[in-house]
């Protein structure tokens, strides 16, 4: 005990004691100056016949002084006993907490120190041992796994003492104690885990008496459980359920940036990919068009010098070829140039820069095509608009290549708060089951690089086609996350449009 309470006590029950005996001597002067009196007043016959009764007054004070004493001194064992219980049961319950605290922060301090969920769900298995520590159970004691979902089912990521071919195992999540726990989302506990449906399925909880189940959730989304077991029966409190509670928000909190940093490292590399299949792609049209077309307009530049003075009329015929073939040349560069950075787009908006791209797709192909409510693209703030741009970019090109159409048309209306974008073509059209579950089938890399561009400005995509009937892509952005700071003036068309005829 402590040595402040200690002494505490002994001040207190000391002053008891000196009450009590003051008390006491104070009583036996006073019953014999009552027979002082007595004698003095009636003589000394009377008082001699009053001397037992005195005699026996004074032991009975004594007795009863002595009876006092006695439980005092009981009274101060008990209590320092008591209160020396007390005070290690508190310091146990500072030390347990103390203990769980500093788990916490480790467990936190690997969360900030590292993005490997791995190590975290180990350390938290080692914090839920704490509770199997302030129950005299040694952790070896101790067998735990933390499940999380993968195709549908729950398969251990990290084990203790898991046997065999328990770590390949996988179970539903549907039944017993781990059934409860997560269709509840509060931990669950059994003591007979192997009798349980799923958990006994392991040969690790065959052997346990108890085990616990910590669903991990964030909100209405989980992600997994916790099973902590041990061969030997224990009754979990409510401070171990706290416990285990706060270990798996941990748990939640780092299976989260692992798998945001996971997105974003495919997110780089998909940007990396994407960037450098670009730079082929220029590469090759640059290779295929404007470095071929320099070549021939140097060759035949050549063979004008060559001829100027022995043919003029033949030299002037090549130098008209070579100026059709730099304009050519400069069509072509510069179309490249709109490809790789639309500053009409940037300048002027979205309508005017899809309508600059249909009339140069027009002219290079002999396709006819058309924008309807180009004033609509200014309902969309700036990054919006590029990646709106890229994606019906996109959808044209596949249009171009694949869909044999005579006739392609862009609209751009509002309805209901969203901005939407369809293009249509009166093509061949094609099957999407096929295109969707097939990604080498043409145009469909296209769509799903769509796709993830929609997602980025909260938007969507629809791809509606069927063989012979034509194509039509149609996006969907919501403006109360897209609108730019000051709304165009421009009168919106809010009625969806009708589909283009088939024959064009």
């Amino acid at each position: 005990m402590d040595d402040s309470l200690d002494s505490t006590l002994d001040r207190e029950f000391t002053r008891a004691t000196r009450l009590t005996i003051g008390a006491l001597v104070a009583l036996v002067a006073l019953e014999v100056v009552i027979f002082a009196v007595v004698f003095a007043v009636f003589g000394a016959q009377t008082a001699g016949q009053w001397l037992p009764e005195l005699v026996l007054a004074v032991l009975f004070s004594l007795l009863i002084g002595a009876i006092a004493l006695s439980a005092i001194g009981r009274a101060r064992r008990t209590l320092a006993r008591d209160a020396g219980q007390a005070v290690a049961q508190e310091l146990r319950a500072l030390r347990s907490a103390n203990n769980r605290a500093q788990s916490l922060q480790r467990m936190a301090s690997t969360l900030s120190a590292t993005l490997s969920f791995e190590r975290v769900v180990e350390q938290s298995l080692d914090a839920c041992s704490l509770a199997l520590d302030e129950m005299g159970i040694p952790r070896e004691s101790l067998v735990g796994a933390v499940f999380l979902y993968e195709d549908g089912v729950l398969r251990p990521i990290a084990r203790r003492r898991f046997l065999g071919d328990d770590s390949r195992r996988v179970i539903a999540g549907k039944r017993g104690v781990v059934g409860a726990a997560l269709s509840q989302a509060e931990p669950a506990v059994t003591n007979n885990p192997a009798e349980d449906p799923e958990l006994g399925d392991y040969e690790a909880f065959r052997d346990c008496l108890t085990a616990v189940c910590v669903p991990l959730r964030a909100g209405f989304q989980l992600f997994g459980a916790m099973v902590i077991g041990t061969d030997t029966p224990v009754q979990f409190e409510a401070d171990h359920f706290d416990l285990f509670k706060a270990v798996g928000d941990q748990a939640v909190i780092a299976l989260q940036n692992a798998q945001l940093y996971q997105r974003l490292e495919a997110e780089k590399q998909r940007l990396i990919e994407a960037d450098e299949e670009a730079r082929k792609e220029l590469a090759r049209d640059l290779h295929d068009g404007p470095t071929q077309s320099i070549a021939a307009i140097a060759m035949r530049l050549g063979f004008a010098r060559t001829t100027i003075d022995q043919d003029p009329a033949r030299a002037k015929q090549e130098l008209q070829k070579v100026e059709a073939l730099a304009k050519k040349t400069s069509a072509e560069i510069r179309g490249m140039l709109f490809t790789l950075r639309p500053l009409v787009l940037e300048t002027q908006g979205l309508g005017v820069a899809v309508d600059a791209l249909l009339r140069r797709y027009s002219e290079s192909d002999g396709i006819e095509m058309r924008l309807i409510g180009a004033e609509n693209g200014n309902l969309l703030d700036k990054p919006a608009q590029v990646v709106v741009f890229a994606i019906l970019e996109e959808a044209l090109n596949n249009a171009r290549k694949y869909a044999k159409a005579t006739v392609i048309e862009v609209r751009f209306w509002q309805t209901e708060g969203l901005f939407v974008a369809a293009v249509r073509d009166n093509g061949v059209g094609f099957d999407t089951y096929d295109i969707n579950r097939d990604y080498s089938t043409r145009g469909s890399l296209g769509m799903v690089n769509m796709r993830e561009r929609a997602e980025r400005i909260d938007g969507s995509l629809r791809v509606e086609s069927s063989p012979d009937s034509g194509t039509t892509v149609t996006l969907v952005v919501p403006l109360d996350k897209h609108s730019p700071p000051a709304e165009a003036d421009a009168p919106l068309a809010t009625d969806q449009p009708q589909l283009i005829d088939a024959g064009g």
